[in-house]
């Protein structure tokens, strides 16, 4: 009988060594497989960490080069209620007038780059490919519409520029007694074709403003909270949008509240970018690998995560028993030994 015991427990210890030995070729097979991973990850961290900062540089420009446009240019040259004012402010410092349509020409190219970068970034952090490319398109499509609207601004300073060696043959052939001179007229009717295709332009930002912010909230690549904001800025950008341009009347009464967010937001998408790194993306393995790969062993190795840092918890193993163990008791014999 005890000749019996013996025998089962060597069969039992050997048993036991050779399941410890697999799991130990097991559990450095997929150390090295960490280790690579992690390599992998600070090699697209890096990139991450390069591509952000070339788009919040990028944001940067363009947010100067929007404040240029809008206070020398709208504010301090055009008056709506006055053409004939509007057209001599323009004439006299048509110098400013082209440097706003210059830094007009030069965000559409800006905007249309931090678009791609903001895709590339986007798919470099793990986040589905189509939906980055939802939201480049409409980036695209907004800064397309835009330069197609600064057209007009080129025809109204044409209109205006005295030094144009064809200025005074339009202002004599279209000259008429009982009506202002032609540069005056085009020229007002240039500046509000222009107008209305900004805002015609800011639909499709405020499209591409809430669709990267729903990318954000869902995904986490950057902060949730700025996703919420951006979000609603990009409605406050489609509503002020389509108030002037399809409510009869609207003279703009709650345009700055609506476009208050948009600017916060572009701020701090721009600041966040230039000190900051993309988080990865945190829903691509939604329910995790307990879920689908159950009695798998569960370990942690220790290494540090380029991008999240070193992990908090010790190092532990938690070996799953195995179907021998759990049929047979390595003290008491089975019944076939007895």
């Amino acid at each position: 009988m005890s000749s019996h015991i013996s025998e089962y427990n060597k069969m039992a210890d050997k048993e036991k060594e050779a399941q410890y030995e697999e799991q130990h070729a097991a559990m450095m097979e997929d150390e090295i497989q960490y280790q690579e991973q992690c390599d992998n990850l600070a090699a697209r961290g890096k990139r991450l960490r390069r591509a952000a900062l070339s788009a919040g540089i990028m944001t940067v420009i363009s947010i100067i080069c929007t404040i240029y446009t809008t206070i020398a240019v709208r504010w301090a040259l055009i008056e709506w209620e006055q053409p004939e004012r509007t057209a001599s402010s323009i004439s006299e410092y048509i110098g400013l007038f082209k440097l706003g349509i210059f830094f007009d020409a030069f965000v559409c190219i800006l905007d249309i780059h931090i678009g791609v970068t903001l895709g590339l970034i986007l798919v470099g952090a793990g986040v589905n490919p189509a939906t980055a490319c939802t939201v480049v398109v409409f980036k695209i499509v907004q800064q397309a519409v835009s330069a197609a609207a600064l057209i007009f601004m080129i025809g109204a300073s044409l209109m205006l520029d005295e030094s144009m060696p064809f200025f005074e043959t339009i202002q004599n052939y279209f000259y008429s007694d009982n009506l202002p001179p032609i540069g005056t007229q085009m020229s007002f009717m240039f500046l509000m074709l222009n107008q209305y295709g900004h805002y015609l332009s800011q639909i499709f930002g405020g499209v591409y403003m809430f669709t990267l912010g729903a990318t954000i909230i869902l995904w986490g690549v950057f902060p949730r909270y700025m996703g919420y904001s951006m979000c609603f800025a990009g409605l406050g950008y489609g509503i002020n949008s389509c108030l002037f341009l399809f409510w009869p009347g609207y003279d703009g009464i709650i345009t700055w509240l609506m476009l208050l967010p948009a600017f916060i937001t572009s701020f701090w998408l721009g600041g966040w970018l230039l000190i900051n790194t993309p988080h990865p993306a945190k829903n691509r393995d939604l329910w995790g690998e307990a879920f689908t790969q159950p009695n798998v062993i569960k370990y942690n190795h220790g290494l540090a995560d380029p991008i999240r840092g070193p992990p908090t918890n010790k190092p532990s193993i938690d070996v799953t028993p195995s179907a021998y163990d759990q049929q047979h008791d390595p003290v008491k014999p089975p019944k076939e030994l007895a």
